[in-house]
């Protein structure tokens, strides 16, 4: 018995894959006057493929102080924080990035937006197609799992904005 349990767990070394998806994003405005947000969706870009899209518009550019709520949550019976929650001088941060779970969240979004430059903002804030890889979760191990990643955004010390992904993590076995 045990004999046939070890040739088949060998038989599956390496065949293992993690599929984490986007599964919602909400954009909520905390002040009308300031944003306006003419994309909020995900895209089905191909199977287990979701892309995240946000175009957030900035009613009155340019923004030169950005404060950044970054929080974690994880769903246990509704949504509860797990891990993380800081907040910091985004400004700041574009100048010097440290590593850190910033660091983690905002290379990732990079690689599909344009905010790839440090302070001020002049232009509206596009996110296109961001897919979410297995390589965000190389450095920030999660058991599998529903998440929601959670970003509050100030400006001139005044909270605007409130951007909330949620992820779906598991663990499958590939029987290729």
């Amino acid at each position: 018995m045990w004999m046939s349990f070890l040739i088949l767990l060998l038989a599956f070394e390496g065949h293992s894959a993690t599929v984490s998806r986007f599964t919602n994003v909400e954009c909520k405005i905390l002040d009308i006057g300031y944003i306006t947000y003419p994309k909020c969706y995900l895209k089905l870009l191909g199977r287990d493929i979701v892309g995240l899209n946000i175009h957030l518009k900035l009613l009155k550019p340019p923004v030169e102080t950005v404060k950044v709520n970054l929080s974690l949550w994880r769903k246990f019976s509704g949504y509860r924080p797990f891990m993380f929650n800081s907040t910091f001088d985004y400004c700041k941060y574009a100048e010097n990035p440290t590593f850190s779970f910033q660091h983690i969240v905002f290379s990732a979004i990079k690689e599909s937006s344009n905010i790839n430059h440090t302070c001020p903002y002049d232009h509206d804030i596009i996110v296109q197609n961001m897919i979410f890889k297995e390589e965000y979760l190389r450095l920030l191990p999660l058991p599998a799992g529903e998440y929601q990643f959670q970003l509050l955004i100030a400006t001139y010390n005044k909270w605007r904005t409130v951007i909330k992904a949620t992820i779906l993590h598991n663990e499958n076995l590939m029987y290729n």
